[in-house]
């Protein structure tokens, strides 16, 4: 056996604190003693620096489970404490499992995208499946699998405990938020894993950002490239998505087409990519909780952060930016992520801060600039807009008028125009033109274009964003005679479901002209009231006379240069005296006489808006009159607004005239009538809009819808202007209706008027009336016949010469 040795034993036992001031002195030169139990001012022995003995220091406390850190200060002040316990975090095979759910997220999502772009799949299938696998779900959980591990990377570098982070996402897709993708967020709380200094916190938060946004930012680009130039064949209104302006960069450096346009239909791979380049820039927000917050830790220092004076500048910040979210846009992730940077900003519970070890080193110039200068270039170039997606709405309405123009003017009785064919939504357009002149009856003007077929329309086909057309239009006077005056461009936008009309009004150039080459109604009433503007040239000064004795002026007649206000004020029949009418059926409004001094004098002669003959529907149905047979056939056609247009199309469905028939008009609808038989027809439609007669696209008839008693008048039209003579009075409603007279106007005494009518006309039948005229009474006269539910009424004006 070997001598047992003896030792002795200290019976005077150390204490925790001289414990740790034995250990901190042979790091440091320890000076007076903080506020705190375990806490001295310090400084760096040997030369050190109190940074680099921190960290010595901290590699010995570990295995006791404790951690000192380092105040700022002149001197700093060192402080150990406990080393904080994590909170358990997910053991692999979870995480793993997460990965995998979020995966097969992100795989569903895609797949509604790919059948948003191509309706005739469904979500289900292999095919659909595996495209959204590839090309959308694998770039999304890819990039952020490297985020990820790039994060551990950098963390590593800076001796930081770190674990992968988590993903999240929605199953679904929606207008609001077709990415699928929301962020992914770290396991760890930030208070309770240590980092070595801010600048180590500002790199290790900046990473999984930077990562997200480049990788995003790149495979958008990508997939632009392999998104097509053409719309696919939607089936309901596409999903409009947004890109950052470095992807606005790079796209129109690199890609040759259009890249907004393919933001209307882009790839799955672009998508994904700006659900990662979303998901970044949102992160890097300074919103408490988000990486973005603690780069502002980093940048700022701890300290800084918590003095008041910053803190009432934050605070009034995320205030301005709510209030300028909630104002600008009705976007909801922007409303709701305003919503959540308020309420923890705002929040009595504070979000935990990050637990940086080593205060003292602070964060030099350079370093503060990386930091500083790479976050505010992500929120910069990465900036989505206030809408990054959106269900477009006018998907498919036919072409575009925005880029052309309201006004032209013109000089020596020529005037062009090209006008650019684009579609409105993202559909391929095809369809007709129809031009024609209105408000210039003695110029003569004649359209040409090269687009114009024998039929003179304009055909167009297959036309989109990616590719549109033009089509030039010029026209000019054949009566040079007369002078020039404003006239408009009418223009039928005849396309599939969309037809729409377009105006340009052209004027001449320092002439005196009208502003539109229209009276308005102002009232349509028993005494009419028309308007228009004039404007007089420079230099030029006009008086105005008129010799209708309807009609009166009711402002200043005697104009100089500059636009003036012309309005006229009419007597019962002032309307029915208008005899002459435009090639769209409008009544011709009084003839004004300009005359001026040592100059020729003009006349203003205005077609009056809105007085096309009219038709009375009772009950939704009009049965077409007998005289309405042709020995050629023609076309009615119908519309519910705008103006009266011929059918565009030649194919139109000829009905079978012979016998009892009925037929429903739709809104922009025609049908073919043979020539020489009409049968027994009935036509039903809505008692408003309007009715054409057409040969070709000639309109020889047009008639306003009213609703009323089915009365009609041969030859003429209810409230307007009767030929001189005998005529019928047709009653087509089941009841007899009583038949009155009424005479009007200061010259109804004189012994040269005859109108008369019976008191009654059955129901179904006809009776003859009489308004006719005898020798040359110096005065002007109008007669015509108007019915509502109680009588028809045979009116007679009569107004002298000498009343004008």
């Amino acid at each position: 056996m070997t001598e047992a040795k003896i030792h002795l034993l200290d019976t005077e036992t150390w204490d925790q604190h001289e414990l740790l001031e034995v250990i901190c002195s042979r790091y440091f030169i320890l000076g007076s003693q903080g506020l705190a139990e375990y806490s001295w001012e310090v400084n760096g022995r040997e030369g050190r620096s109190p940074s680099a003995s921190l960290r010595s220091l901290n590699r010995h406390l570990k295995d006791l489970s404790l951690i000192a850190v380092l105040d700022e200060g002149d001197p700093p002040l060192l402080s150990v404490g406990g080393l904080p316990s994590q909170v358990m975090v997910m053991p692999a095979w979870q995480q793993a499992l997460v990965w995998v759910l979020v995966t097969g997220f992100v795989t569903m999502a895609g797949a509604l995208w790919v059948t948003h772009l191509n309706p005739t799949s469904t979500t289900f299938e292999s095919a659909v499946l595996q495209t959204s696998l590839v090309f959308f779900a694998l770039p999304v959980v890819g990039s952020v699998l490297l985020a990820s591990y790039a994060r551990i990377f950098v963390s590593d570098a800076f001796e930081v405990e770190s674990n992968h982070l988590i993903p999240l996402a929605f199953p679904v897709m929606s207008p609001e938020w077709p990415f699928s993708l929301i962020s992914a967020i770290g396991q760890m709380r930030p208070d309770l894993n240590p980092i070595p200094n801010r600048r180590a916190l500002g790199f290790i938060e900046l990473t999984t950002p930077t990562v997200m946004f480049v990788c995003g930012s790149i495979l958008t680009v990508l997939g632009l490239g392999m998104t097509p130039n053409q719309p696919p064949a939607y089936e309901a209104a596409p999903i409009v998505v947004d890109t950052n302006f470095l992807v606005d960069i790079l796209g129109s450096v690199i890609l040759s087409s259009d890249v907004a346009l393919k933001l209307q239909w882009i790839h799955p791979t672009g998508l994904a990519g700006i659900a990662l380049s979303l998901a970044g820039w949102a992160l890097i927000l300074p919103i408490p909780g988000f990486p973005g917050d603690r780069i502002l830790h980093a940048i700022i220092g701890p300290e800084d952060m918590q003095e008041g004076s910053n803190q009432t500048s934050i605070f009034i910040a995320t205030l301005g930016f709510t209030l300028l979210i909630f104002i600008s846009t009705e976007y909801w992730p922007w409303l709701l992520l305003a919503a959540i940077a308020a309420w923890r900003r705002f929040s009595p519970e504070q979000m935990p801060s990050p637990y940086i070890v080593d205060e003292y080193a602070g964060l030099d110039e350079i370093q503060m600039r990386q930091i500083a200068s790479l976050t505010l270039a992500i929120l910069l170039l990465g900036y989505p807009g206030l809408e990054p997606s959106y269900e477009m709405e006018d998907w498919d309405k036919g072409l575009s008028t925005e880029s052309w123009p309201t006004h032209i003017s013109f000089e020596n009785g020529s005037a062009e125009i090209e006008l650019t064919l684009e579609p409105v939504g993202v559909m391929p357009v095809s369809g007709w033109l129809q031009m024609r002149i209105e408000g210039a009856p003695f110029g003569g003007w004649q359209i040409d274009s090269e687009c114009m077929d024998e039929r003179e329309v304009c055909r167009f086909d297959d036309i989109t964003q990616a590719s549109p057309s033009s089509v030039s239009i010029s026209m000019n006077r054949n009566q040079m005679e007369a002078s020039e005056q404003t006239f408009r461009l009418v223009i039928l936008l005849d396309v599939a479901n969309h037809v729409s009309e377009y105006t340009i009004v052209f004027q001449p150039t320092e002439v005196t002209s009208p502003i539109d080459p229209l009276w308005v109604l102002v009232e349509d009433t028993q005494t009419p009231r028309i308007c228009v503007e004039i404007m007089v040239s420079e230099d030029d000064y006009v008086n105005l006379t008129n010799n209708n004795p309807f009609w009166s002026f009711e402002n200043e007649t005697s104009l100089g240069p500059g636009i003036h206000d012309l309005c006229m004020r009419g007597h019962e029949g002032a309307l029915q005296s208008l005899s002459l009418r435009d090639n769209q059926y409008r009544r011709m409004g009084p003839s004004i006489s300009l005359s001026r001094e040592n100059l020729p004098n003009d006349v203003l002669f205005l077609p009056v808006e809105g007085t096309q003959p009219i038709i009375q529907v009772s009950n939704g149905e009009w049965r077409i009159p007998k005289w309405f047979v042709s020995d050629s056939e023609y076309a009615i056609a119908r519309g519910e607004s705008g103006s009266a247009f011929c059918p565009s199309t030649d194919v139109i469905a000829e009905v079978n005239a012979s016998g009892d028939w009925v037929r429903d008009l739709a809104d922009h609808s025609s049908i073919l009538i043979p020539a020489g038989e009409i049968g027994n027809a009935t036509l039903r439609f809505d008692a408003s809009g309007w009715l054409a007669l057409c040969r070709g696209t000639t309109m020889f008839a047009s008639y306003r819808v009213v609703e009323g008693p089915d009365v009609m008048v041969n030859p003429g039209t209810l409230s307007s202007r009767i030929p001189n003579g005998e005529f019928s009075i047709v009653n087509r409603q089941n009841t007899s209706m009583a038949i009155s007279l009424d005479w009007t106007g200061d010259a109804v005494a004189w012994d040269n008027w005859e109108a008369w009518a019976p008191s009654e006309v059955a129901a179904m039948s006809s009776v003859t009336a009489n308004a006719s005229v005898h020798g040359n009474p110096p005065a002007w006269w109008a007669a015509w016949v108007t019915a509502d539910e109680d009588s028809i009424t045979l009116h007679f004006a009569a107004r002298s010469w000498e009343a004008a």
